[in-house]
């Protein structure tokens, strides 16, 4: 038996379309309320930027292999590269030098770090308030190695001098971070190994890791001489990055920390934050009145917005210092 639907299907064709443009209707709704409420600032050569930790070769050798390629990841103990070493006894004594010293160093990162820190007093007021609240932030950034000694120390000083001088010392025993401790590990297994290789008269040993990064290759080939302490491999820390974007001065009201951003790398869209945004023009002031530091004349930054974004932790993400994004803050209305 024949069934006719064409009246079902021109009621689907009629129906189906007005639910689709309902649809795309209520979207573009969505988005206008959006962007009505928020808007974008696009920084283009925005650049993810890290510390470069360097693997350092603890004996005087000859690189036999080098096992990792530039730009390759690799993790923290990671072999890097064979050295056949060269032995004298005084380098032996050098050696067993080398890992005491570490050894004495893992065991008191394991203990903890002891450290001074300035206990403020007195005064009261949104100015003392602006200046802890920049100090504290500072002292986070200059941890992660994101601003320089010299801007920590005039956060510091602008604090004190917020509070009319008052301050006293204390002494603190803080727990040194699982990266420390791992690193300092690593360098005691790395000690124990070029020892136990030069004891053996020539034999050979490997350079390991430090940290989790990206392998970047120096000059250094195979069949290259290297001495102890020297500078082999640089790694690009990848858990210590982050991205780091110039804006305009005349942004300087408009942009703050706490503000969402968002930028693409590798092929993936992150959602992130503003963690600083720094006054390049205050910070060249500052360093050159104290005479140290001073960022040269042919900075091209100087006098822009230095603003700081985080990178939310995302192993399946390869992220290497020097890529380049656009990043998009999202400025209050």
């Amino acid at each position: 038996m024949e069934v006719d639907i064409s009246d079902k299907a021109h009621a689907v064709i009629k129906y189906g379309l007005a639910v689709l443009l309902l649809a795309a209707f209520l979207c573009a709704g969505v988005v206008w309320l959006f962007q009505s409420s928020h808007r974008t600032l696009s920084i283009v050569e925005a650049e993810v930027a890290g510390h470069v930790v360097q693997a350092r070769a603890l004996a005087a050798g000859t690189i036999t292999e080098i096992l990792v390629g530039d730009g390759e990841p690799v993790k923290q103990g990671q072999a890097l590269a064979k050295i056949k070493v060269k032995v004298s006894p005084e380098q032996i004594q050098q050696l067993e030098s080398n890992l005491a010293l570490s050894r004495r160093n893992l065991e008191e990162l394991q203990a903890g770090v002891v450290t001074v820190q300035p206990v403020f007093g007195g005064g009261s007021g949104e100015d003392v308030d602006a200046a802890r609240t920049r100090y504290e932030k500072t002292q986070f950034l200059y941890d992660m190695g994101a601003v320089s000694a010299n801007e920590r120390d005039a956060a510091e000083a602008a604090y004190q001098a917020a509070l009319g001088g008052s301050v006293s010392y204390q002494t603190v025993t803080r727990s040194a971070s699982p990266e420390a401790i791992g690193r300092a590990e690593v360098q005691v297994r790395q000690a124990e190994a070029a020892l136990a290789s030069a004891q053996q008269a020539s034999g050979a040993t490997e350079l390991f890791a430090p940290v989790d990064g990206i392998m970047y290759l120096t000059e250094i080939k195979e069949g290259s001489e290297v001495h102890a302490g020297e500078p082999v491999f640089r790694i690009g820390a990848t858990g210590e990055m982050w991205v780091e974007a110039y804006a305009a001065k005349e942004y300087a009201d408009l942009i703050h920390v706490g503000q969402t951003a968002y930028y693409t790398l590798n092929g993936h869209e992150f959602l992130s934050s503003v963690a600083e945004v720094q006054d390049l023009s205050e910070t060249e002031q500052k360093d050159a009145a104290k005479g140290t530091e001073g960022m040269r004349p042919d900075t091209p930054h100087v006098g822009q917005l230095r603003v700081l974004i985080s990178i939310p932790s995302q192993e399946s993400v390869q992220i290497r210092p020097a890529m380049q994004t656009t990043v998009k803050v999202l400025l209050d209305r």
